[in-house]
């Protein structure tokens, strides 16, 4: 089964972020609440973590590096057990 990894929307006024870089990488295990990668808001440049929101392996990664995305926005895919 594959679970997304999402930006989850955020109460503050930021629409947009960029991905500044992923922590683990394609193919690795991950745990629930790991941290994944490290994006940063464009209005504010507040750098934001974005946790697993399971455990499996990180089997996708959808945007990478600079990439520019919203919330709610898949970021990759983890495959459960």
């Amino acid at each position: 089964m594959l679970k997304n990894v999402v930006l989850e929307p955020m109460e503050s006024e930021a629409g947009e972020f960029t991905v500044l870089f992923w922590k683990v990488e394609q193919g690795d295990s991950v745990s629930e609440g790991d941290e994944l990668l490290v994006v940063e808001s464009g209005e504010e440049k507040t750098a934001l973590t974005v946790l697993a929101p399971c455990a499996g392996v990180l089997v996708e990664i959808s945007e990478g590096e600079d990439s520019k995305v919203a919330p709610g926005e898949v970021l990759g895919r983890i495959e459960t057990a």
